[in-house]
């Protein structure tokens, strides 16, 4: 694919239009547990911040902290400005995090916490307004001691608590999962911006056949209040790739089964597919493959990389909110959190949906900047 050519996935910048802000001078944090910042979009102009001690920032085996990093302000430099990120002026950090499940889910909150911690002591120093939170994390449970409740706990309660008071907008991904799970934290929690994938179709300058991604999470949070608060485009989003992504890799096996033998196709098979269906013949293991996976598309190089990949979640939505409360910041630096969460909600654009799904609509965002320019007459 050539860079500059018209597509669907040219840029992230194309679902929010002409701003009048860059997001210059707003501090932007982006917790994830993996980023390159050797890429040329974001070497030089991305700080990385760590949470443990060792941490590096030269390699992102998942990339995806890498792709969300590119959403929220990526420069450009490997296309020309063709796939650029939302606020391409803002100051940028990379925050490492741990995102362990399971066993690991104490040393994930405690990360967090920490992570949260140096946010708040420096968002005055490096102005500070927005955490990016593009992951989910679980739950947990106590038995209420006088009836034997079981009550929901927010494991980032806390957290999420020090950046409201601290006056930081956070912004957090549902999840995609569809209907099958409750909203977790930090998406859950009521202080939090909660996002929604929104599934333009691949046709960004028309919004009317705009549709709530259907893996988009949605449903009751453990607060007992409906999430997401507002969609932004999430299916097919194009941003930069850490090299030697797990994305780019299982491209690289895809793209060779169309004319794939039985033995090959059996390889691909094996290093793509659960063991249980290891065994099945080609033909259908063809068929799942093609069911399960997509070819993403690419652009541009970076060495034996693409520059750019494309993926789909709530994870690139949040970003591009992200990236749209650095302009309002901008526009407004007085504007509160919940400033902030309301007028994203009262300029949203309507969309037609289940409205647990849809949440106040879809995000508008020179509607959002206007609206936090007006504030401050």
């Amino acid at each position: 694919m050539n860079i500059g050519s018209r597509n669907p996935w040219e840029s992230p910048t194309q679902y929010v239009g002409r701003l009048p802000t860059t997001g210059k001078g707003v501090g932007v944090v982006v917790m994830d547990e993996g980023f390159d910042l050797s890429h040329p979009d974001l070497k030089g102009n991305v700080v990385g911040v760590a949470t443990t001690q060792g941490d590096v920032f030269d390699g992102d085996p998942l990339g995806h902290g890498t792709h969300t990093l590119g959403i929220v302000a990526g420069n450009g430099g490997s296309s020309n400005g063709a796939v650029r990120g939302i606020a391409p002026e803002a100051t940028l950090f990379a925050m490492k995090v741990k995102l362990a499940q399971g066993e690991g889910l104490a040393e994930s909150i405690d990360s967090i916490n920490r992570g949260m911690h140096w946010v708040v002591a420096n968002k005055e120093k490096y102005n500070i307004r927005v955490v990016n939170c593009s992951f989910v994390l679980p739950t947990l449970e106590q038995t209420d001691p006088k009836t034997g409740a079981i009550i929901p706990i927010d494991p980032l309660a806390y957290a999420l608590n020090l950046a409201r008071e601290a006056g930081i907008s956070v912004v957090a991904g549902v999840g995609n999962f569809a209907d099958k799970s409750p909203i977790a934290t930090p998406a859950g929690n009521p202080d939090v911006i909660a996002v929604g994938a929104l599934d333009t179709n691949q046709t960004p300058e028309d919004p009317s056949d705009d549709k709530v991604a259907d893996f988009s999470s949605r449903g009751l949070s453990i607060h007992g209040t409906p999430k997401p608060d507002i969609l932004a485009p999430g299916v097919s989003i194009m941003s930069t790739n850490s090299t030697n992504s797990q994305s780019q890799l299982q491209n690289a096996l895809l793209s060779r089964l169309p004319g794939a033998d039985e033995e090959e196709a059996g390889s691909i098979a094996r290093q793509l597919l659960p063991e249980r269906f290891h065994n099945l013949p080609a033909p259908v293991q063809k068929r799942l493959l093609n069911k399960l996976y997509e070819v993403k598309p690419v652009m541009g190089e970076n060495g034996s990389s693409p520059a750019y990949i494309t993926q789909s979640g709530s994870s690139e939505s949040a970003p591009i909110v992200a990236g749209v409360v650095a302009h309002m910041y901008e526009a407004n630096p007085r504007l509160t959190p919940s400033q902030v969460k309301e007028i994203l909600s009262r300029t949203a654009r309507p969309v037609e949906g289940d409205p647990v799904a849809v949440g106040a609509g879809a995000l508008n965002a020179q509607a959002a900047v206007a609206a936090a320019l007006a504030l401050k007459e």
